[in-house]
């Protein structure tokens, strides 16, 4: 806007266009304000933007665990059992079930005693003075342990010609015992033998004793000493030995006392079986293992 005013005498000129001035100096104040405005909406709005990205992937992030821990879960879920640790005596037939050691079919010899036992129990668990009510089910049943006691006492007080008939029943079974047991100890295979003597050393370890050591009839016995070469001739030259004790006594006193030539073909006949021994015995071993 153009202002047409005329100079009055004595005063300054004016200046014309004094708006357009004016509102350009205006702008010019208003202008950084104007901006500082517009950086400072700019700036809010790139705040928010980053706050909406930063929850994004806080979200995304959050869902990447879960996927994660879900993944794991189920990845732990998919694992294999793990293998089940067995005892040294212990395995597994092809149905999953623990197969039994070989004790469980071993023979076994009923005593003089356990056989006439066996005929009372049969005579008297019918008589209501060995009768009792389990607890368990209500019923009556044998009293097991007050008949094993009154069963005892009859034998303590048994005549001797009435125990000879339970004896002599004993050593007939004896006899099918060794048999039956004989061929028991054939034919257990060496894994057999491993386990059963396995389980027998744990035995061993907590303190029952009692049990022998399962031996390979397969492996080569240990030949004897020159002593013992000696006592087995001693042996045969006495036709009877009264008490093996003795005679065992007896035989070691003499051996101290045999001249050194004498000793000399015991110990060359026990030096050439030691030499076999262990022939056969490292034969034994290339093919069934020296644990057994």
């Amino acid at each position: 806007m153009r202002t047409a005013v005329r100079n009055a005498p004595g005063q300054p000129a004016l200046v014309r266009n004094a708006m357009p001035v004016a509102a350009a100096n205006f702008a010019t104040v208003v202008a950084p304000k104007e901006t500082k405005k517009r950086a400072s909406s700019t700036t809010t709005k790139a705040k928010a933007s980053a706050s909406k990205a930063s929850a994004a992937s806080a979200v995304v992030g959050d869902a990447a665990a879960a996927a994660t821990t879900t993944t794991k879960r189920g990845g732990a879920k998919a694992k294999a059992p793990k293998k089940e640790k067995l005892k040294p005596w212990q395995v597994r037939g092809t149905d999953g079930k623990l197969l039994p050691l070989p004790s469980a079919s071993k023979p076994t010899l009923r005593s003089s005693f356990l056989i006439y036992m066996s005929e009372r129990v049969a005579q008297l668990k019918g008589e209501p003075l060995y009768q009792k009510t389990s607890p368990k089910t209500g019923a009556q049943v044998v009293d097991i342990v007050k008949m094993a006691k009154a069963v005892g006492a009859e034998w303590a007080q048994l005549a001797p010609q009435l125990k000879a008939r339970y004896e002599a029943q004993h050593e007939q079974e004896k006899e099918q015992y060794e048999r039956a047991l004989a061929e028991w100890k054939a034919a257990l295979s060496p894994d057999d033998i491993k386990r059963q003597n396995a389980y027998i050393a744990s035995q061993k370890k907590k303190g029952i004793k009692g049990t022998a050591f399962l031996r390979d009839p397969a492996k080569p016995k240990r030949p004897n000493s020159a002593f013992f070469e000696f006592l087995n001739d001693l042996r045969a030259r006495e036709t009877v030995i009264p008490n093996i004790t003795e005679f065992s006594k007896r035989g070691g006193e003499r051996w101290k006392q045999m001249a050194p030539e004498l000793k000399a073909p015991y110990e060359q006949r026990a030096l050439h079986a030691l030499e076999q021994y262990k022939r056969d015995l490292e034969i034994y071993n290339s093919t069934r293992g020296p644990e057994l």
